[in-house]
C-alpha cells in the first residue's frame, strides 16, 4: 500500500536542477474513478523517456531507463529489476511518476494480441508480443486490449509491480 501523497498528480515533473516534491522511490497510491486503484513511484529520468506509456527499467536506485533489448539484459537490467510505465515525457535528470501497480496504458508494438506473454523490443520503452532471440520477457505486466496494425499509443493495460523476467 502507497503512502499518502495530498495533492497526487501523475503527470507531474520536477527538473534536475530543482529540490524534488517527494523523495526518490515514495509510492503513492491514487483511486482513480474510472481506472480504480493505482500506485506509482517517484523517479528520476536516466536518459530521455520519450512520453507517456514507455515501459521503463530501474537502473539504479530509482533512475529509470527506456527498457530494451539491450537495457533489460542481464548485466544491465537483470532479471527480476523493477519497471515502471513512465507518465510524462522526462529529459535526462528529471524526476516523474511511473506507474508499477493497476489499471493504466502503455505503448505496444502493432499488432499485440492479449492474453500472451510480452516482452520489451528495440525500440525504447516499447513491448510486443514478439518473443525473438534476445528478447526480456515481462512479468506482472498485460495488455487489456488487443492492439491493431499499427503502433499503439494507448494500450489498455494492467500492473502488478512488473519486472524484467528471462531472455527468450
Amino acid at each position: 500500500m502507497g503512502q499518502q501523497y495530498i495533492g497526487f498528480n501523475a503527470t507531474e515533473v520536477a527538473s534536475a536542477t530543482a529540490d524534488p516534491v517527494v523523495q526518490l522511490g515514495t509510492v503513492a497510491s491514487y483511486n482513480d474513478p474510472e481506472l480504480g486503484y493505482q500506485e506509482f513511484v517517484w523517479g528520476r529520468a536516466n536518459g530521455a523517456v520519450t512520453g507517456k506509456g514507455y515501459v521503463c527499467v530501474e537502473v539504479t536506485g530509482f533512475d529509470f531507463k527506456l527498457l530494451t533489448n539491450t537495457t533489460g539484459a542481464a548485466g544491465a537490467g537483470n532479471w527480476g529489476t523493477r519497471l515502471g510505465v513512465a507518465q510524462a515525457v522526462l529529459v535526462d535528470n528529471e524526476y516523474g511518476w511511473f506507474q508499477i501497480y493497476g489499471k493504466g496504458s502503455l505503448r505496444t508494438a502493432a499488432s499485440c494480441a492479449i492474453g500472451t506473454k510480452i516482452s520489451c523490443t528495440t525500440g525504447g520503452g516499447i513491448v510486443d508480443d514478439a518473443s525473438g532471440t534476445a528478447t526480456i520477457s515481462i512479468l506482472g505486466m498485460t495488455i487489456g486490449t488487443a492492439t491493431g496494425g499499427a503502433e499503439a499509443t494507448n494500450a489498455d493495460a494492467m500492473f502488478v509491480y512488473p519486472t524484467t523476467g528471462v531472455t527468450n
